[in-house]
């Protein structure tokens, strides 16, 4: 997971590093919402598009490598079952 930091001004704003603009598609005027949470303080864009909201959210989590694996064995396990059926017809 990347890293990056802001300081807060005397206004208690804070700037949000360009990359995180671009990859969450925050704009001028994007609601931001805080959600306090055990591990600390989670920032959420709202954007009217929720498919764009989430681009990227999980990129890292290697959510889609176990999708694509459980496919295979998903996949595996109808051959199997396929191959028995002919078998014993």
């Amino acid at each position: 997971m990347e890293a990056s930091s802001s300081k807060v001004t005397s206004k208690g704003q804070v700037v949000i590093p360009k990359g995180l603009r671009e990859k969450y598609a925050i704009v001028p005027a994007t609601t931001i919402r805080w959600i306090l949470t055990q591990e600390g303080i989670l920032m959420v864009p709202e954007t009217d598009d929720p498919i764009r909201a989430a681009r990227g959210m999980l990129k890292g989590s290697g959510i889609m490598s176990a999708y694509r694996k459980e496919k295979r064995r998903e996949k595996k396990r109808e051959e199997r079952s396929l191959g028995k059926g002919i078998c014993a017809g």
